[in-house]
C-alpha cells in the first residue's frame, strides 16, 4: 500500500475525511453566500475569509481550539456547535467524538493532526492546483515542501533547525498540504489532500494529490456525510447554499449529523 492509499484509508476510517469535507462545504457556502464583488469584496477577501472561516469549522467538526470541551466534559455542548452558523450546516455536521482529530499548529500555521497524518491549509488560483509554486509560499509551507518522501529518501539535512521549526524531519514528513480555491464568477471550489514536492526548479508541486470532492462515499474507508448539501437538494434553506457542492447521499453506516435527534 503507497502513501496516498495509507493517508486516505486511516484518515477515511477516522472520519477525519468527512469532517474536512463538512468544513469545507460549510466555509465556502456561507463565504458564497457572503461575497459581494460590487460591494468590495476581492480575491485577497476571498482568501481571508476562506482561511478564517475553514479554521473555525474544523475546529467545530473535531471538537479542538476554540471548541474543546471544558474540563471534565465529555463534549462541547450542541449549543456552543450550532452557534454562528447556519441551520442547515449544524443539521449535517458529522459526529466525530473529541480527541480523534487534535489541533497541532506548526510554526503559527494552523493544523489538525489523525492517526499520525497532520495537515496544513493552503489557497491558490482556482484550476492551479499544479501551478503552485511553494518557493513563492511562507517558509513553513517551504519546508514542507522540502521534506523526504519516504523513510529512505533523504531529504534536506537540518532543514527544521534551519528555519527554527521544532520538528523532526520524521514529524515533518508526516505532514501534509490540504489546498482550497474557489473560482470568484462561478462559486465552484476545489479541495485537494496531498503531499507537496519542493518546485524551485519548475514540474509538479506534489509527489500525490487526491481529489477529496471527488472521491465516491466509500473510497479509501471515507465516511460520507450525513445528508450533504447538494445541487438537486429541496430543503427550503438549500436556496441560500449558493456553492457549487457535489452529491447528495446517505448511508446508514455513517456517523450521525449533530444536528439529528
Amino acid at each position: 500500500m503507497d502513501e496516498r492509499d495509507q493517508v486516505l484509508g486511516k484518515l477515511g476510517d477516522l472520519g477525519a475525511l468527512g469532517g474536512v469535507r463538512w468544513a469545507h462545504a460549510s466555509a465556502y457556502g456561507q463565504l458564497w453566500q457572503d461575497y459581494e464583488p460590487d460591494g468590495g469584496h476581492d480575491q485577497a477577501w476571498v482568501g481571508f475569509t476562506a482561511h478564517k472561516f475553514l479554521i473555525n469549522r474544523q475546529d467545530r467538526v473535531f471538537q479542538c481550539g476554540e471548541y474543546t470541551a471544558p474540563e471534565g466534559e465529555p463534549s462541547v455542548g450542541r449549543d456552543v456547535l450550532a452557534k454562528g452558523i447556519a441551520d442547515r450546516d449544524f443539521r449535517t455536521m458529522p459526529w466525530l467524538a473529541p480527541g480523534i482529530v487534535v489541533r497541532h499548529d506548526l510554526n503559527a500555521s494552523p493544523g489538525w493532526v489523525a492517526g499520525g497524518w497532520r495537515w496544513l491549509m493552503a489557497s491558490y488560483k482556482f484550476g492551479h492546483i499544479d501551478k503552485i509554486r511553494w518557493q513563492d509560499r511562507s517558509e513553513t509551507k517551504g519546508v514542507v515542501a522540502r521534506q523526504p518522501h519516504s523513510a529512505d529518501d533523504g531529504g534536506l539535512f537540518g532543514v527544521a533547525e534551519l528555519f527554527g521549526l521544532p520538528e523532526s524531519a520524521d514529524g515533518l514528513r508526516g505532514t501534509l498540504v490540504l489546498a482550497h480555491a474557489m473560482d470568484p464568477d462561478t462559486g465552484e471550489v476545489e479541495l485537494f489532500l496531498g503531499r507537496s514536492r519542493w518546485n524551485a526548479g519548475g514540474g509538479v508541486p506534489w509527489v500525490w494529490r487526491e481529489n477529496l470532492l471527488a472521491l465516491p462515499p466509500a473510497a479509501g474507508g471515507g465516511r460520507p456525510l450525513v445528508g450533504e448539501v447538494g445541487q438537486a437538494d429541496t430543503r427550503d434553506d438549500a436556496a441560500d447554499a449558493r456553492v457549487h457542492v457535489r452529491r447528495s447521499i446517505r448511508a446508514d453506516d455513517r456517523p450521525r449529523a449533530i444536528g439529528e435527534a
